[in-house]
């Protein structure tokens, strides 16, 4: 009886300390760098959540990988200059992904707080197309929900890894906005693994 009660309690301990209870306001200290393409949100969104976890990927080696080029660091235009996504696994990372849905602000928080990830999402523009940032941080203010978002734009050139955009939005406008975007994916849970 009376291991049955300390397995009980070693149980309950682990059960508890697994809990997480995010706060109102939480943020990490991810990079914000500029897309060094016009069409390299997806690299530079990229760049700074694997730069964030400890293992930086050029966005011009990227994007050689993605389109299977070897001249995207000597020049980001033409065949180089495409739209993409972050291939996580090429470099020794996994991570989860949506597909056309966004992660509710209880996911963000867990992501943000919880497991100090941040989130690389992308909206699709109703005319085709879209753009891709990070969501580094939430907070929540007169009950709004709020995310701080790391946006790549405006864009830069190879030799300029200075600039991009901090933003604030509300939540409902990181899920949507109407006649302007609808979301895409949420790359989450986003983990090196080693090479």
């Amino acid at each position: 009886m009376k291991s049955a009660n300390i397995l009980g309690g070693i149980f309950l301990l682990g059960t508890l300390s697994a809990c997480c209870h995010p706060p109102l306001v939480s943020t990490i200290d991810v990079p914000k760098l500029p897309q060094q393409a016009s069409n390299w949100c997806w690299a530079a969104s990229g760049q700074m959540t694997m730069r964030f976890l400890g293992h930086d990927v050029a966005q011009c080696v990227e994007a050689n990988t993605r389109f299977g080029l070897a001249t995207c660091c000597e020049n980001n235009s033409g065949s180089c200059n495409n739209g993409g996504w972050p291939e996580y696994e090429k470099y020794g990372f996994t991570a989860d992904q949506t597909s056309d849905t966004a992660l509710t602000f209880s996911q963000v928080k867990s992501q943000i707080y919880c497991k100090r990830k941040p989130i690389a999402f992308s909206w699709h523009w109703p005319g085709g197309g879209g753009h891709m940032m990070v969501v580094k941080g939430y907070f929540t203010v007169n009950g709004v929900q709020y995310v701080d978002v790391n946006d790549p734009e405006p864009y830069t050139d190879l030799d300029t890894l200075a600039g991009g955009t901090e933003t604030i939005m509300t939540y409902a406008d990181y899920v949507s906005r109407a006649g302007d975007h609808t979301h895409w994916n949420d790359y989450y849970n986003i983990t090196y693994k080693g090479d």
